[in-house]
């Protein structure tokens, strides 16, 4: 998909994220909602032009007070999601690899648990299961 803003840095997704699961006030009328959610109003004042003017986001209400997510933000969030996804599944294959050079089963487990999971990255999941001595 073609996304005007380009790959969509965390915090642009993350607010796209929550706009998701409900529409929030403008930043100024509402810190409170962006506190709980634990983000900060003024980094969201800095992203919100650029996913305002790539309409992945729009102000609603008379009075725009609101902000909302697009179809087009859906589509965008959903994009991002998918490539997150392939890349972990990618890095779950090449710890297959690693695994198959003989690392302990146990500790390959957690490890692949943990990638699996996003926690950890290939490099943390290799070095665990070369530390425990495999591979």
């Amino acid at each position: 998909m073609l996304d005007p803003v380009g790959q969509l840095s965390p915090l642009q997704q993350r607010l796209l994220r929550e706009l998701d699961l409900c529409d929030l006030p403008v930043p100024e009328a509402g810190p409170e909602s962006y506190a709980v959610r634990d983000l900060d109003t003024d980094e969201v004042r800095d992203v919100l032009p650029t996913l305002l003017w790539a309409g992945l986001v729009e102000q609603r209400d008379e009075d725009r007070g609101t902000l909302g997510l697009t179809a087009t933000g859906a589509a965008a969030l959903r994009s991002a999601e998918c490539d997150e996804m392939a890349a972990r599944l990618s890095a779950v294959v090449s710890f297959a690899d690693t695994v198959a050079r003989g690392a302990a089963p146990r500790s390959a487990g957690h490890a692949l648990r943990r990638l699996a999971e996003g926690t950890w990255t290939l490099e943390q999941a290799e070095a665990h299961v070369t530390a425990d001595g495999g591979a």
